[in-house]
């Protein structure tokens, strides 16, 4: 991990800034007791001196309750003006749920330069707690480093707050405004590197390590941040969010000369429980001052196995000693953090660096497996894991090896292998599974076990260990199509017999029967029934069926085995016929090679007619083929060749099978890809303008025009306002009547009317003006006769009233444009000249909805004679 460097605090050494209250910073945490009882702590850091001493303070636990909690614990910060503040409790829910904890305390102290007036601030923070059957009982994070921290002016800062979890949950950070009242952010509270800006003031904080950095401290002073640590665990291979804890911290930025220690930086490691860790840490001081070198993380304050760290004797260059012998009690999905921090003896103001680095744990492979064939069934052994804290085991199986040697610490079964998970166990000691899903007889299938653990955790695989179903029963070879046809269609079908079964418990002479039936699984109806004999290698193992429907769908055979008396001694798998369906597209068709078989078929060899002869086309490995290049319209005719086997060696390879006859005709289906779209918003024209890409450009050939939507509001549904000729004409004006306000998309259609998916979404708004002007003459001289808005736009509608200096409307009206021409509304009369008062209700057409506006003033009437009435 990169080093970090930080001012240490020495409170001894520096006085904090004098305020009139008290609160610097806090946290709450809390962790499970039983049922759903939680033990919770507030911890604050007040000013010691300062008049607001809290001996209780009252949380809210976030299920409309609140408790008033005593302070137990008063820790002075020797040499300093300072203190830090443990009041803890208890409380129980009534069920799960989601609680935000929180208390809130008059006031911040005085003088911190990003929160406006912090004085008369409120101190409230706040944290989350989720109780949850799904993610279990937690118990929140912690914070190994003090939340009093100070920076050197016009020198870079960093700072780590050494947070752990310790239910061993994987942590994420992120900073959030300080809170206020009712734990909402402070109005007006500026991040560090908002307070004075620019591009030599930069503030952040690692996501991941928690590692926060100033680059650099403009001025001097104090600063508050809020930091909301969020806690995250596996569930159902889920990362579910388990709660959070927000700690306010305090940054005291003082004039500076010294520079900072240096720590080596060490890389992050792995190793497998039981391993004992044992490096060497140095550190340096570039002024020649002594260093002080310590380290911090949750491995040091482990019940159960914890690190140690011996450090050195103070000096210029200094090199300390971390050891831990790590034991299966470790073992988690999240790495371990350590810090180790660097402070020099500077007389004025010591300097310290970190540097951090991560520690994961694995548990070991389960050793010693087995595997062993039982009947139609394979029994898997292996020795119980060294970590006898295991919950269990995870079993997984492909058919065939793979070779599979995991990376260093790389646990469990990786998905690239073909290993597939079939089943588990429960219990540290519960190492025997039968296997009894879906196996074949003729194949081989492998196996790699891995150990569980409470805490999500899952081992380093096993090695691979593998085990074959020998032929104790038949085993179908060929299932090919000879004929294709409604009524006339053949199978021919073949199957090996069953030379690994004991003719001891199961004497001759024996007798085969073949069932068929439609489709890839089921086959109930007998074909054929051979005739009997004597020894294993039975000459009677073929079948051509005969008056099939081939062109309707494949079949499927199963052969049942019987011996002496008629005694049934096994059924071989089911095979299916290859079917091939084909899915016609836009100068394509895609052959998809269903089947059903118990062997692998490894090799699919395409065919097509073209008029006088089938000729091979192409090949695949996987059971998709697509022709390509093809003319639409036109007729194209296909079968296929498989090629396979079992992984049994005995059983003759490679089984080849013919699918039947199919034939299909390309059409277009396939739209143009959708447009990239482009607004130019116009508000003052006003005009929306919209382009975008032509897709014959890029993706397509055959377009052919565009369908445009709109909706004049933000969540509104797009409907259909025009349609444009041209793959070439990608411009389109538009106004809503006289608003711009509405959001739109674009599609591209084909020349075969297949229409693409909708573009990107874009939108405009309005800016709406609305103006009304101080006088008009009504004295028909045609200049200025009408009492009308100055040129506006956006609005919907108004709601105008003009007023006499009595009281008493004159005149109303709802048309934006208004033309008052000087009468009595209700009778025509002229009102005499003078002035009048008007209110106007004026609606905004905006697009998250309408906007209303409210006017006032007044409008002088002038003739230039004295008619009118009052």
């Amino acid at each position: 991990m990169r080093p970090l460097r930080t001012l240490f605090l020495l409170t001894a050494l520096l006085p904090l800034v004098a305020g009139a209250t008290h609160n610097r910073a806090g946290e709450i945490i809390y962790c499970h007791v039983n049922g759903y009882t939680y033990y919770v702590e507030i911890i604050t850091h007040t000013k010691t001196s300062a008049p607001a001493d809290r001996p209780d303070l009252l949380i809210n636990w976030g299920d409309g309750t609140s408790s008033t909690l005593a302070r137990t614990s008063i820790v002075p910060i020797p040499g300093s003006d300072a203190q830090r503040n443990i009041y803890p409790g208890t409380h129980t829910y009534n069920g799960p749920g989601v609680f935000e904890l929180s208390f809130e305390d008059p006031n911040r102290n005085e003088g911190v330069l990003n929160v406006p007036s912090s004085v008369n601030q409120i101190f409230c923070v706040k944290t989350e707690l989720v109780i949850s059957p799904l993610g279990g009982n937690n118990c929140s994070v912690r914070f190994l480093n003090p939340p009093l921290q100070n920076a050197c002016f016009q020198k870079r800062w960093e700072h780590n707050p050494v947070a752990f979890d310790p239910n061993g949950d994987s942590l994420s950070f992120e900073l959030i405004p300080c809170g206020g009242a009712n734990c909402l952010p402070i109005p007006g509270y500026l991040y560090p590197d908002q307070y004075m800006p620019g591009p030599a003031n930069n503030f952040s904080i690692d996501p991941v390590t928690g590692t926060l950095v100033w680059d650099v401290p403009p001025a001097q002073g104090e600063y508050n941040i809020a930091i909301r640590v969020k806690e995250w665990r596996r569930v159902n291979g889920v990362m579910v969010l388990m709660g959070w804890v927000v700690r306010d911290m305090q940054i005291t930025v003082l004039p500076c000369s010294n520079n900072a220690p240096v720590v080596q930086q060490l890389p992050d490691t792995c190793v497998v429980a039981g391993t004992l860790l044992n490096m060497t840490v140095q550190a340096s001081d570039p002024d020649g001052n002594n260093v002080n070198l310590t380290a911090l993380g949750e491995p040091f304050v482990l019940l159960t196995g914890p690190a140690t760290f011996v450090s050195p004797s103070p000096g210029p260059v200094v090199t300390g000693v971390f050891t831990w012998s790590t034991n299966c009690a470790h073992v988690r999905p999240a790495p371990y953090q350590v810090v180790f921090r660097a402070v020099d003896n500077d007389p004025q103001y010591p300097l310290q660096d970190y540097s951090t680095m991560f520690i994961t744990i694995v548990a070991p492979a389960p050793q010693n497996p087995a595997a062993a064939p039982s009947g139609s069934n394979i029994v898997l052994n292996w020795d119980a894991s060294a970590c006898t804290n295991a919950t269990g085991y995870r079993i997984y199986r492909r058919s065939g090896a793979y070779g599979f040697t995991p990376a260093h610490c790389e646990t469990d079964v990786p998905a690239y292998t073909g290993y597939q998970f079939i089943g588990s166990t429960t219990g540290w000691n519960n190492t025997t599974y039968t296997d009894a899903s879906g196996l074949t007889f003729g194949n081989e299938y492998c196996y790699m076990v891995v150990a569980t653990f409470a805490s999500g955790s899952r081992s380093i695989a096993s090695v691979e260990f593998c085990a074959t179903l020998n032929r104790q029963v038949p085993l179908i070879t060929h299932v090919s199509v000879g004929i294709t046809d409604v009524t006339a269609g053949q199978d021919t079908v073949r199957w090996s017999n069953a030379y690994d079964m004991d003719t001891v418990q199961h004497p001759g002479p024996y007798r085969f029967r073949l069932f068929r039936g439609t489709g890839y699984t089921t086959a109930t109806t007998l074909v054929y029934t051979s005739t009997d004999h004597s020894f294993l290698a039975h000459p009677d193992t073929s079948f051509i069926d005969n008056g099939l429907n081939t062109v309707a769908g494949p079949h499927v055979y199963r052969v049942d085995y019987f011996g002496a008396g008629d005694v049934f001694i096994g059924s071989s798998s089911a095979a299916s016929s290859l079917f091939v369906v084909p899915d016609p597209n836009d100068e394509q068709i895609t052959l998809n090679l269903t089947h059903n078989t118990p062997w692998t078929n490894t090799l699919f060899e395409i065919f097509r007619w073209d008029g006088s002869s089938w000729n091979l086309i192409g090949t695949s490995t996987t059971p998709v083929y697509v022709d390509t290049g093809l003319v639409n319209g036109q007729e194209y005719c296909y079968y296929a060749r498989s090629s396979g086997a079992y992984s049994l060696p005995e059983v003759a390879a490679p089984l080849v099978n013919y699918s039947q006859e199919v034939c299909a005709t390309p059409v277009d289906l396939t739209p143009p890809c959708p447009p990239d779209l482009v607004i130019d918003n116009d508000c003052e024209i006003p005009l929306n303008t919209l382009t975008w890409n032509n897709p014959n450009l890029t993706c397509a050939d055959d377009t052919y025009q565009y369908n445009i939507y709109f909706t004049d509001s933000l969540n509104g549904t797009l409907t259909l306002i025009a349609t444009i000729t041209g793959a070439e004409n990608t411009v389109f004006e538009h106004t809503d009547g006289l608003s711009v306000a509405g959001c739109y998309a674009v599609t591209a259609i084909d020349t075969v009317g297949n229409e693409s998916e909708l573009s990107n979404v874009v939108c405009g708004d309005n800016c709406p003006v609305y103006e009304l002007p101080n006088v008009f003459t009504p004295n028909g001289d045609r200049v200025n006769d009408f009492f009308v808005p100055f040129p506006y736009r956006g609005v919907l509608r108004i709601d105008l009233q003009v007023f006499n200096r009595w009281g008493q409307v004159v005149y109303r009206t709802d048309d934006p444009d208004i033309g008052w021409d000087g009468t009595l509304q209700n009778n025509g009369e002229r009102v005499p000249d003078g002035v009048y008062y008007y209110t106007c209700l004026v609606y905004f057409k905006r697009l998250e909805g309408d906007e209303l506006i409210r006017l006032k003033g007044h409008v002088q009437l002038l003739r230039g004679n004295g008619n009118g009435v009052n």
